[in-house]
Order: C-alpha cells, then sequence, then structure tokens
C-alpha cells in the first residue's frame, strides 16, 4: 500500500470517529495520532481537501454543527459550537458565516423552514 493511501486510510477512519471534535486538537497531535510527520499531513491535506489544516477542521465542525441542529433544533448555538469543537459561540459564527455565507441562526432558521 502506498503512503498515501495508509495517510487517507486512517485520516477517514480519524474523521469516522470524529476526532475532529476536540478543541484542542493541533495539527502536531493529529499527526502523532495517524503516525505521519506534521509537514506530509499538512501537504495531503492541502493537496486532497484544498485547504489548508484549520479551515478542514472547522469545515468538519460546521458539517456536523448542521446536522445536530437538524436533529436538535431546540439547543442553543453556544451548546452546539461548544459540543463540535469550538471554544466559544462569537468563533463558531464568524466561522459558520465564513463556510456558508450566512450565520449559523440564518441558517438554522432557513434549514427549518424549508
Amino acid at each position: 500500500m502506498k503512503k498515501n493511501e495508509a495517510v487517507k486510510i486512517r485520516l477517514d477512519e480519524w474523521v469516522q470517529n470524529k476526532g475532529y471534535l476536540n478543541s484542542r486538537l493541533t495539527i502536531i497531535q493529529l499527526s502523532k495520532i495517524i503516525g505521519i510527520n506534521r509537514t506530509y499531513l499538512s501537504n495531503h491535506i492541502n493537496k486532497t481537501y484544498g485547504l489548508n489544516f484549520n479551515l478542514w477542521l472547522n469545515h468538519l465542525r460546521i458539517e456536523e454543527a448542521k446536522k445536530i441542529i437538524l436533529q436538535s433544533p431546540t439547543r442553543s448555538l453556544a451548546g452546539i459550537a461548544e459540543q463540535v469543537g469550538f471554544t466559544d459561540l462569537a468563533h463558531f459564527s464568524k466561522q459558520f458565516k465564513l463556510h456558508e455565507g450566512i450565520s449559523p441562526s440564518e441558517w438554522k432558521k432557513n434549514a427549518l423552514e424549508g
């Protein structure tokens, strides 16, 4: 098996296990979990997803937040933000808006009305 394939398999497994929900995760920690060096991991994420590590991590967290919003519409956005790995609601809202083009509360309203 090529190194690329092994990295992809380990990374996919890590995503399946929702390792990205850890709010203190760094690329160094993830590289240790997966068992490859930080630079190789960073390059793999950049090439595969077209995003740097932090943007990719935020993307995973926001997709998870969207699922939770739909499953538990009465949960607070602050609680959801914390659950998916953001340290506070303000940072979550900023990243959500960059990712989706609208605030999480607007997204929630649109998703639940539609």
